[in-house]
């Protein structure tokens, strides 16, 4: 009997593989693709693809314990637009102001 180790393409069980993850989140976050589009161009559900998205967008991004090294000041910005229906929507955007360490 013949078996692949595909550890290091894909996480058990994994519906999408680790290079398929890398670009739906750039799709998504640098690209501005929706998820209905990347899950299209990968060929799962939109189910699938916004599960795997979310998940790998913690673990790359919000987990990432050194992901705030070198940055000492942090600015915070709030948006309101009063143009709507329902009330008042507010955006509020963080950013580091020397950068991400190794992101620029």
């Amino acid at each position: 009997m013949w078996r692949q180790d595909i550890a290091k393409a894909a996480h058990p069980r994994a519906k999408i593989s680790r290079g398929g993850l890398r670009w739906a989140l750039e799709g998504i976050v640098c690209q501005h693709l929706t998820v209905a589009r990347v899950a299209e161009g990968l060929g799962v559900s939109w189910y699938n693809a916004n599960s795997a998205i979310l998940a790998e967008g913690k673990r790359v991004l919000i987990e990432d314990p050194a992901r705030f090294n070198g940055v000492s000041v942090i600015g915070v910005d709030e948006h309101v637009w009063r143009h709507t229906r329902r009330g008042d929507k507010y955006v509020t955007a963080r950013r580091a102001a020397e950068g991400l360490a190794g992101r620029n």
